[in-house]
């Protein structure tokens, strides 16, 4: 199975596609998109749907999962930036019919390192661990949280058989 795990954010987009396999996981593509804070908010979103849209072309995922939506009730303007760009990750997993599941942040930490609590740091250590992947390749911790989220997927679905 191969799933593509996304980080949304309106200023940087982690995505990580990941295989899954009987003894582990093997990323077959991950990276990020960044948008140019000078554009107005229909450029970045246009370009957030446009590089995934041909990256979920290109690699044909079986499934699409992103953190469900979470911000502190003292920053209601990041919560609303950030849905659009989730918006559009949703939107596309329309388009493109791909089933699409999303996973609190607490219960992907827990999945990856058995803490709700996990740092990003232990996070980006467990998926180097779990994938075989070195910390230079991974790229930033918007990359890394993408390819937490594939993972987690993986073993949430594996438990429910």
């Amino acid at each position: 199975m191969l799933i593509l795990g996304i980080d949304p954010g309106l200023n940087i987009t982690g995505y990580g596609f990941i295989e899954t396999a009987k003894n582990g996981f093997c990323i077959k593509q991950s990276g990020f998109i960044k948008t140019d804070v000078e554009e107005g908010m229909p450029k970045r979103l246009s370009t957030i749907h446009a590089t995934l849209s041909s990256l979920i072309d290109q690699y044909r995922p079986d499934c699409l999962v992103l953190e469900k939506l979470y911000s502190h009730y003292k920053h209601p303007v990041t919560a609303s930036l950030l849905g659009h760009a989730r918006g559009v990750i949703c939107m596309l997993s329309e388009e493109k019919h791909i089933p699409f599941f999303e996973y609190a942040a607490t219960s992907v930490k827990k999945t990856i390192t058995g803490s709700g609590h996990a740092s990003k740091l232990q996070i980006q250590k467990m998926v180097e661990h779990m994938t075989g992947a070195k910390k230079e390749s991974l790229g930033p911790l918007d990359t890394t949280d993408a390819i937490s989220l594939a993972v987690a997927h993986a073993y949430i679905m594996r438990s429910k058989v």
